[in-house]
């Protein structure tokens, strides 16, 4: 007990001593900048164990497939329960350990923002990558994004708190600590600074800039150190594929439209989730519908990075493997199926991560783009006998999807670039996100708003 007291007061009196030379007028920004390191290290850290603790959990979800007593006869059947089982066990996470709501992680950071409360519990600095790679680990289709920007939020507010940051710091400090986590997660620097300063849209001064980005630096080269220095998604083509201009602005249309029918599906399942009276029946009515989806298209499980990397590299074949659709089919049919991927994978991705689960949308959203532009490459040689270049398709088409889902079209150049590593394919995917992002916003403005004079207000029935 005494070596433990002591202990605490020799950390008090270094905090003690850091804060007054950091109080010090002509070295604020010097511990700021520091401070900010630090903090995207710990980030960095977290996505490392978040990507850690879904590789565990899956390992273990399979373990239990091959494993288990009960023995059927096909054991990717499984596969229909796998989901419902990690969002049960992540809403109870939730509920008993976490003791709050991580469903939709991002909009949370949004609202602590909004709100002036700049005290995010010590708790979401772990949790979060828990709970998320529990619903992953299990089956889960969706991203690990959300969660870890919000733990890395939590730290960098925690760490602010500690050192005595007043509440303009604590602000600053939530949006450094996303950026830094998607910055980790991604092993993206800049996505991480354009996430806080285009997803969360904080104004920043050129100081707290800098630090955002030393920490997203801080938290991506954390996460090279432990993962290695592999791309999570590596473009292996080079540059033997070329797109003419005119169709990367079609195939940036292409994606706007489909941009919209994926926002149209998340919003009617969110609003139907919501809506339940009794919570149990979003929680298993998600998981079921996302276990089905699984059943039948099992590179939906968790984030896919290893079946986008298949798409970007020619291999679309694969995207079909170990389903009940796993066959040969004609050009017609294989078209068929994708386009149906696609509505499903917007299906399952609301399913994973608003019925209960804990996890991101940044992932899925790339994942669509990737099987959206290898359609697009297949339907142009079907109907026009044009052979594009469907990989080449692919990588441009997940600029174009994140943009017009995400809303966020600059976070999507930079972060497919540095992602696959093709940098020199940066114009088309900018000119792809920028169409895409211009339609659906062209969209969104002209549709009438609810209650205004042009559309009458329904009525309610009490």
């Amino acid at each position: 007990m005494h070596y433990e007291l002591c202990i605490m007061n020799w950390i008090k009196d270094i905090s003690d001593k850091i804060k007054a030379w950091g109080a010090k007028k002509e070295n604020v920004n010097t511990f700021i900048l520091a401070f900010s390191c630090i903090v995207g290290c710990l980030a960095g850290f977290g996505a490392f164990l978040l990507k850690r603790a879904i590789h565990f959990v899956s390992l273990f979800a399979h373990w239990i497939m091959n494993k288990a007593p009960l023995e059927w006869e096909h054991a990717e059947w499984w596969l229909l329960i796998l989901p419902l089982v990690g969002i049960l066990i992540a809403v109870a996470w939730q509920k008993w350990i976490a003791r709050g709501n991580m469903v939709d992680s991002t909009e949370h950071i949004k609202e602590y923002l909004a709100s002036k409360n700049y005290d995010i519990p010590a708790r979401m600095t772990f949790n979060p990558i828990a709970a998320c790679g529990i619903t992953l680990g299990f089956g889960g289709s969706a991203g690990a994004e959300g969660p870890i920007a919000y733990a890395g939020a939590a730290i960098g507010n925690k760490l602010g708190r500690l050192f005595g940051f007043d509440d303009n710091m604590l602000r600053i400090m939530i949006g450094i600590g996303a950026g830094a986590g998607i910055a980790g997660i991604f092993k993206s620097p800049i996505a991480g600074v354009l996430f806080t300063l285009e997803v969360l849209r904080m104004n920043m001064a050129a100081i707290p800039v800098t630090a955002l980005i030393l920490a997203s630096v801080a938290a991506s080269v954390s996460c090279y150190a432990f993962t290695g220095t592999h791309l999570y998604l590596p473009y292996s083509l080079g540059e033997t594929h070329t797109l003419p201009i005119h169709w990367v602005i079609l195939l940036g249309l292409f994606c706007g439209l489909y941009s919209m029918l994926y926002n149209w599906i998340t919003a009617t399942m969110q609003k139907f989730f919501n809506s339940r009276e009794h919570q149990w029946v979003s929680w298993v009515s998600g998981g079921l519908i996302a276990g089905i989806i699984l059943l039948m298209f099992p590179s939906m499980y968790g984030e896919g990075y290893p079946e986008m990397t298949k798409l970007i590299n020619g291999n679309y074949n694969d995207i079909l493997a170990g389903g009940p659709l796993d066959e040969t089919p004609d050009t017609v049919r294989f078209i068929v199926v994708l386009a149906l991927l696609l509505v499903l994978k917007a299906l399952a991705t609301v399913c994973s991560n608003s019925a209960g689960g804990v996890a991101g949308s940044f992932a899925p959203t790339l994942f669509a783009g990737a099987v959206a532009g290898t359609l697009f490459a297949l339907l142009v040689r079907h109907w026009f006998g044009i052979d594009l270049p469907a990989p080449l398709c692919a990588m441009i088409a997940m600029g174009g999807a994140f943009a017009g889902i995400i809303k966020a079209p600059v976070m999507s150049i930079f972060l497919i670039s540095e992602m696959t590593g093709a940098t020199e394919y940066i114009l088309p995917i900018c000119i792809c996100a920028l169409v895409s992002f211009t339609l659906v916003k062209v969209v969104a403005t002209k549709k009438p708003q609810k209650g205004s004079p042009t559309t009458p207000t329904p009525k309610t029935s009490n």
